[in-house]
């Protein structure tokens, strides 16, 4: 039996991102009916966002995921620390994370001076829900929930790109598959390119390769 943990961070209890997770549940308690599954929404907890005290870094005789803010934060470090896989769903604010899930990542800081970077990684997902339109895209979005979630022991294997695709109420296109449903792409496909090159580096061959392969888009 496995534990499956489901985080929506949308500040809205209804919506697409909502739905969407919720859909995500469903397939996941349909397709794996011997593991346990949970969703957490950031709507309805109250995690405050980091200080940056570094109070987490001088964790000896403590909880070595110490942290001085004492809120939802602790149950849901609970859920994160006994799963075996992450399902990441948030829309997509200004291309990036909206405030209520940027504090949810900048709290996972305990968890890089606990070292559990080091640690096997477990595999995460992240969905990605918008109404569409953005010229932008939702790069940052992916680098936030990739750089963050590796600090806690996850690797970001797969973004799920549903922009465009949910309706306002949460509903999915009739017959879409929420597990493999919408556009996927391994997040290794997603970089971000300044004046010293692209990052991740080791991406950047995959990104090149696809870009060049049959049937790629000019």
């Amino acid at each position: 039996m496995a534990n499956r943990l489901i985080i929506c961070g949308s500040p809205r209890s209804r919506g697409r991102s909502a739905g969407l997770a919720e859909a995500v549940r469903f397939a996941w308690e349909d397709a794996f009916p011997n593991d346990r599954v949970e969703l957490v929404r950031l709507s309805d907890v109250r995690v405050a966002p980091c200080t940056g005290c570094e109070a987490c870094a001088s964790n000896v005789g403590r909880d070595e995921l110490y942290c001085i803010i004492a809120d939802d934060m602790a149950r849901i470090r609970r859920l994160l620390n006994a799963c075996d896989e992450l399902a990441l769903v948030s829309p997509v604010y200004f291309a990036g994370a909206p405030a209520q899930l940027k504090s949810f990542l900048d709290r996972l800081q305990p968890y890089f001076y606990a070292n559990w970077r080091a640690k096997p990684k477990r595999p995460a997902h992240l969905y990605a829900v918008g109404e569409g339109g953005d010229p932008h895209g939702f790069g940052p979005l992916v680098g936030e929930a990739r750089s963050a979630l590796a600090v806690a022991g996850f690797a970001l294997e797969t973004v799920h790109d549903w922009v465009g695709l949910v309706s306002a109420d949460g509903a999915l296109p009739a017959g879409a598959d929420p597990l493999t449903g919408g556009r996927v792409h391994p997040a290794s496909a997603y970089t971000c390119a300044g004046p010293d090159g692209t990052h991740p580096r080791a991406a950047s061959a995959h990104s090149r390769a696809a870009a060049h392969a049959p049937g790629a888009d000019a």
